[in-house]
């Protein structure tokens, strides 16, 4: 059967779904690991040690002397900025700052950054303190400057000495050839050839003289600081936000690996399809996830519309038994411990009761929450006082209040240590399939309850009842293989929503058990074994023939349909935690159900 609830199984985004899914159950994790990593972001925020900068910027200009000056030229600043972290500028900024520590080690605090489109320099440096910082940035920007300079300087030195030689060399040569011009013949070869030389020397002095003019007025400005550093207010570092932040980033990362390893490693049922997925058992319902009582819910709830989808279905896919007049036997098991199956076989026996046939629902469990759950308060009338031959079972049956053709048997004083004998259980079903339409049997998980892997070779289909978010999957592929070993037929399975515990005080205390029961005898009178209220109530099937099981006083007769019965035979009893030592003797008087008493 599809379960309308199981969105994961849609096509459209059933990888969001899932990991949707994922972190609604681990969010617990996530939110723990983000505190954690802000905490361990604002601990190493807490042990840095206080660090400020402060920042100088400087306008460089370009620097040309003589023909290679060019007022339109730039200055190539990537260049610029490996010549303020040189050792050269860290040394004159060491002196600046009359301080002790190397230059190599002070070029470790100072960064030099490049604005976008600008010939700016961003001269930078951290230190321990503010003043340290203000000074180290100053001093960095002044000993780049001071270098520039004097490297300028020292090249306009040189070029104005040369040049001053060679015009110094020239005048001398022009005097030299002002004596051969002096000493030659007027209108002799000698005379033009000194001219000549005179007229060459002449313009390259002048050439030297223009060289050397610029170079004496020329101006070397390096650049200048347009924003010196300032005394920091503030720490630069550490930086508290960026520490919180990223502490809370590592933490979910780490939050997020931890949920998913854990998500992988757990195998606790969540939804329908691990159910399909990881036991291979066909998935009949998925209820909605949320109830908010343990108890018989009304019709009109969303759960019982469910289980009443479920029931059409069964009364589809069950087959008829075998034997007519006989009512179809439905097993419910628990996959784990808890009460997740009684609350769905006390629902779908509701649904089947509203649509008026006769129900009767069984548990086998001593700590069954059926009395909670239905309402029916304990009595003398149970399970074990059926199985000690106390009571006919269907004396025993109890009414549910709101709903007539639903009857319970309680568990009663059952011994968990016990195991319950299933000749005996078998009979009680039998006898109950004779005169209900449905007989709904809850179990323990077979693993813990023998009799569950018993009974469900004689019911007609068993069903596995999971709790979403506390059955495993190794417990559902457990309890399926002990009903392979049996060919139980196990029709699928159902996953119940995650139910609340039962209330304290809900079921009712249990009355002590006399250890010696008198033996019901037949005949006329209230005290003489006669059909109580509650048994005259429990109304016979409509067969379709005559050959079913009827009432009446009729001997020994046996119940039209009854299972084969295995084990101990009639005579034998079941003695539960509330029997006194020593009641199996022959003192004990036990109620024979072939007796022929009719309570029906």
């Amino acid at each position: 059967m599809p379960s309308p609830h199981l969105a994961e199984s849609d096509s459209d985004g059933p990888v969001l779904m899932a990991y949707l899914g994922w972190l609604r159950r681990r969010w617990w994790i996530l939110l723990l690991a983000a505190v954690l990593g802000t905490a361990g972001g604002l601990a190493v925020s807490q042990l840095q040690h206080a660090r400020y900068t402060s920042t100088t910027s400087l306008l460089v200009r370009p620097l040309g002397t003589g023909s290679d000056n060019n007022p339109n030229a730039k200055v190539n600043l990537d260049t610029e900025a490996q010549v303020v972290r040189s050792l050269v500028v860290a040394d004159r900024a060491r002196t600046l700052m009359k301080s002790t520590t190397p230059a190599d080690q002070l070029l470790q605090s100072a960064t030099v950054t490049v604005p976008p489109n600008s010939q700016v320099l961003q001269v930078a440096y951290e230190a321990d303190s503010p003043t340290q910082a203000q000074a180290g940035s100053h001093a960095f920007a002044q000993a780049y400057l001071d270098l520039r300079k004097a490297t300028a300087q020292k090249g306009l030195d040189n070029e104005t000495t040369s040049l001053k030689q060679q015009i110094a060399d020239v005048t001398k040569q022009l005097g030299t050839v002002a004596g051969r011009i002096a000493a030659a013949p007027a209108n002799s070869v000698e005379r033009e050839r000194a001219e000549a030389d005179r007229s060459v020397l002449t313009n390259q002095l002048a050439s030297l003289n223009n060289r050397l003019s610029p170079l004496l007025s020329a101006d070397t400005d390096p650049g200048e600081i347009i924003s010196d550093a300032r005394l920091p207010d503030t720490p630069s570092s550490p930086n508290r936000t960026l520490n919180l932040a990223s502490g809370m980033g590592a933490g979910l990362l780490l939050g997020i690996v931890l949920a998913l390893v854990l998500d992988r490693l757990d195998t606790r049922v969540r939804r329908g399809r691990d159910i399909s997925d990881r036991v291979g058992l066909p998935l009949l319902l998925e209820l909605p996830p949320r109830t908010s009582a343990l108890a018989v819910l009304p019709a009109t709830h969303k759960i019982s519309r469910e289980l009443g989808r479920l029931r059409n279905v069964l009364l589809s896919a069950v087959p008829e038994p075998a034997q007519p007049g006989r009512g179809r036997q439905l097993l419910l098991c628990d996959g784990s411990a808890g009460t997740a199956a009684g609350f769905v076989a006390a629902n779908l026996a509701a649904a089947y009761a509203r649509t008026g046939q006769q129900v009767a629902l069984v548990t086998t469990k001593p700590d069954s929450a059926l009395t909670a759950i239905t309402g029916v308060a304990e009595g003398r009338h149970s399970l074990a006082a059926v199985l000690r031959r106390d009571v006919p079972a269907l004396k025993a049956l109890a009414p549910v209040p709101g709903l007539g053709q639903l009857r319970v048997l309680v568990p009663g004083d059952l011994d968990a240590d016990v195991e319950l004998p299933v000749a005996a259980l078998l009979e009680i079903l039998s006898e109950l399939a004779a005169r209900f339409d449905h007989v709904l049997i809850e179990t323990a998980q077979p693993t813990l309850a023998v009799e569950a892997q018993a009974l469900g070779r004689h019911v007609d289909a068993v069903i596995m009842v999971a709790e979403a978010g506390r059955t495993r999957s190794g417990e559902l592929t457990a309890a399926l293989r002990q009903f392979e070993q049996v060919d139980a037929p196990v029709i699928g399975a159902v996953l119940a929503p995650r139910l609340p515990a039962p209330a304290a005080g809900a079921t009712a205390t249990k009355p002590p058990v006399p250890a010696n029961r008198p033996k019901p005898r037949p005949g006329p009178g209230p005290s003489a074994g006669s059909p109580s209220v509650e048994s005259t109530m429990v109304l016979p099937r409509m067969k379709p023939s005559a050959t079913g099981a009827s009432g009446g006083a009729s001997g020994s007769a046996k119940p039209a349909g009854q299972m084969p019965v295995t084990g101990s035979g009639h005579g034998s009893t079941y003695r539960s935690r509330g029997d006194g030592a020593g009641t199996d003797g022959p003192a004990r008087s036990s109620y024979a159900l072939d007796s022929g008493e009719d309570l029906g």
